[in-house]
């Protein structure tokens, strides 16, 4: 028997279902999977329920996808170029430490390799900026 689950029910309180709702549909589960999956997450609902936020994740593929870019795609954007310029960082620390010069020469490849790459990042970030105003735009338009 499981302890502590909070029993919530679809029709009623359909608060924060969407995700294992999606995680359902990722994952294929099948229905009695699915209602063990949802209970095990603290929903209890039946499988005529479950029929419902299923169709409504997969009408809100658009809202959803539109949420992606204008918010969450810029937010991993700035993420990489952060942790591209923190090992950066930490690449250049290695290298005034290190006193063997092959080691030396090594990490220095590191670095300009890496420098391929927040180009990379740098160059695209101009098209995402405009793609996310866009997607935003597009949202309040919707509403």
């Amino acid at each position: 028997m499981r302890k502590n689950v909070q029993k919530r029910y679809y029709y009623k309180n359909h608060t924060g279902i969407e995700p294992y709702i999606i995680e359902v549909i990722c994952l294929r589960l099948h229905e009695k999977e699915a209602l063990t999956y949802l209970s095990d997450k603290g929903y209890e609902i039946s499988a005529a329920e479950l029929y419902r936020p299923k169709q409504e994740v997969k009408n809100n593929s658009d809202k959803r996808l539109n949420k992606i870019a204008s918010s969450e795609f810029l937010f991993q954007h700035l993420e990489r170029i952060e942790n591209l310029k923190t090992i950066q960082s930490e690449l250049w620390n290695n290298y005034h430490v290190e006193k063997n010069p092959t080691n030396k020469s090594k990490i220095l490849m590191n670095i300009a390799e890496l420098q391929t790459y927040l180009s990379s990042y740098y160059d695209h970030t101009q098209y995402i900026m405009t793609q996310a105003a866009r997607t935003r735009k597009h949202e309040k338009l919707s509403s």
